[in-house]
């Protein structure tokens, strides 16, 4: 029997996104999307301490009391958002058992989501699962990536459940200004979708730009249903823990979702992560001062190449436009795998997203591989 006839349609759309992020040990990765640094001390001792005092039991469905307090008290001093920790946040198994839980709990065969493009690839893959079709806002490199908010009205249909907003953006880089979330808000409200507002990188953001979370704006509370993480920021993506933040009907429509694909997370991690939330913004400071150097770097390098790029205002990446070249992003992708042991990631056909989440002085090496590719090229 050949296995693969017998499996789900699904796999089709699966599958190459889990072989292609399978580890080339003897590669230079320059666009991964991996933290290369460790927890805070206190947080790791934390992790420590709940092992040493035989904390393996499941927690409650919606996470630690301790973790929802913290976030809570997070929410308010750094976001400017008000959450009721007993009804208005849920933990969840990392961002992407957050996006899991609340495409199933809000969509349905044949629903629309508006998303701009580029995007993170799961989205699309998760919302195929749901037998839903994801709808591209698209955006250019010379524009930064951001969009007009009269692109919007053109692509809702009956169909169009949600839009999603990511910002800081993976893989664009891009800072979503205030006044264009709040003019998405203006349409959400007119046409009564729901927004994700996806912030799992909001601790990560360059010069003048600042971070705004949807939810500041207590309008929104009815229709929002935020995401947030410590995977990215807090160098803690293997013990998976990330949280929803929304009313309590929509938390108490997502939770069950939640349990049945994961219960709830690991209770260990739980405990890091409310350590972790504890006010902590110099060690930030001290990590991005080390992200912004790696950024100049590559702008450096993107400009000694003319490729043209936006700028890089937030998360830790920076996008980049190789359409000059005549050949799809996969193949240029492959090409520097194969050739020069480079890995970068393809984002759709005319862009490669770098990350700033390599060694300085192995970017750097990796940096001069791919100038002499496109030197070459």
């Amino acid at each position: 029997m050949e296995i693969k006839k017998k499996l789900s349609k699904r796999t089709e759309f699966v599958l190459p996104t889990f072989q292609s992020s399978i580890n080339y040990s003897d590669h230079i990765n320059i666009g991964s999307g991996t933290p290369d640094f460790t927890p805070p001390e206190n947080v790791q001792g934390a992790f420590k301490k709940s092992i040493n005092n035989k904390k393996f039991s499941y927690s409650s469905w919606a996470g630690l009391d301790l973790l929802k307090e913290n976030i809570a008290i997070k929410l308010n001093r750094e976001n400017n958002v008000s959450a009721d920790p007993d009804s208005e946040i849920l933990v969840t198994t990392g961002a992407q058992a957050a996006v899991m839980s609340i495409f199933m709990t809000i969509l349905d065969e044949g629903d629309e989501v508006l998303i701009p493009s580029p995007f993170y690839s799961t989205y699309e893959e998760i919302a195929r699962i749901c037998g839903a079709r994801i709808v591209p806002i698209l955006t250019k490199s010379s524009k930064n990536f951001t969009f007009n908010i009269n692109q919007i009205p053109p692509l809702l249909t009956e169909r169009t459940k949600a839009i999603i907003l990511v910002s800081p953006n993976n893989p664009t880089a891009t800072v979503l200004p205030e006044a264009l979330v709040k003019d998405v808000c203006k349409i959400v409200n007119s046409e009564e979708l729901f927004l994700i507002s996806d912030e799992i990188y909001e601790h990560y953001v360059f010069d003048s730009n600042s971070h705004y979370s949807v939810l500041s704006n207590s309008d929104m509370k009815d229709r929002t249903i935020s995401i947030y993480s410590l995977s990215k920021g807090y160098g803690m993506t293997g013990i998976r823990v990330g949280y929803i933040v929304s009313n309590k009907d929509l938390i108490a429509s997502i939770a069950p979702f939640h349990h049945a694909i994961s219960i709830c997370a690991p209770v260990n991690s739980q405990y890091a992560a409310a350590e972790a939330l504890i006010d902590d913004r110099v060690w930030f400071e001290e990590i991005k001062s080390i992200l912004n150097e790696r950024r100049q770097i590559w702008m450096s390098t993107l400009d000694k190449l003319e490729l043209p790029y936006g700028n890089p205002q937030g998360a830790y990446y920076i996008c980049f436009d190789i359409s000059k070249f005549k050949l799809p992003a996969k193949q240029i992708s492959q090409m520097l795998k194969n050739d020069y042991k480079i890995i970068i990631n393809p984002v759709d056909t005319n862009y490669l997203r770098g990350s700033l989440m390599q060694e300085t002085e192995t970017l750097k090496k990796g940096l001069q591989k791919l100038t002499t590719f496109f030197q070459k090229l």
